[in-house]
């Protein structure tokens, strides 16, 4: 039940966070954004018999830009609109704070544990988006056959 109450939280965030992008003139995308989004958690909440946040991000991370591009093939629109909406409940907020909080405070010890770990999470939120849209360039390149021949 505390996972549905998430998933349905993260769907409700992201719906909200599409207001700050004015993206709530299109319906549509804002719902779907917001979808991904809550599919994003669900995938990083079932991750976590990895133990391994960066694993768990970069899984759910990889699933949500996937369907964003997906859906930005889909409705002939940037995959970045998708992508800023689903990746919302992903973000290492609590860690940022945290880092901030402990350097304030002269922490430093628990500053670089919490910097290191936000920036691993960061870090592994930006390669999933690399890799996914790498590999949809890949595919269309194939798809087109748009190579650069060797010769």
């Amino acid at each position: 039940m505390e996972q549905l109450i998430q998933c349905v939280v993260a769907f409700v965030g992201c719906f909200g966070f599409t207001f700050i992008f004015r993206i709530h003139k299109n319906i549509a995308f804002s719902f779907l954004g917001s979808v991904i989004g809550a599919i994003g958690w669900i995938i990083y909440l079932y991750m976590g018999f990895l133990n391994n946040q960066f694993a768990q991000n970069f899984i759910a991370m990889l699933c949500v830009s996937i369907l964003s591009e997906i859906l930005a093939r889909l409705f002939y629109a940037p995959a970045t609109i998708f992508i800023m909406i689903g990746f919302f409940p992903l973000v290492p907020g609590s860690g940022i704070y945290y880092t901030m909080l402990y350097a304030v405070q002269g922490q430093y010890e628990l500053f670089i544990q919490s910097f290191l770990s936000t920036l691993g999470i960061g870090m592994s939120l930006a390669l999933a988006i690399l890799v996914s849209s790498t590999l949809f360039q890949v595919y269309k390149r194939i798809k087109t056959n748009d190579f650069v021949s060797i010769k």
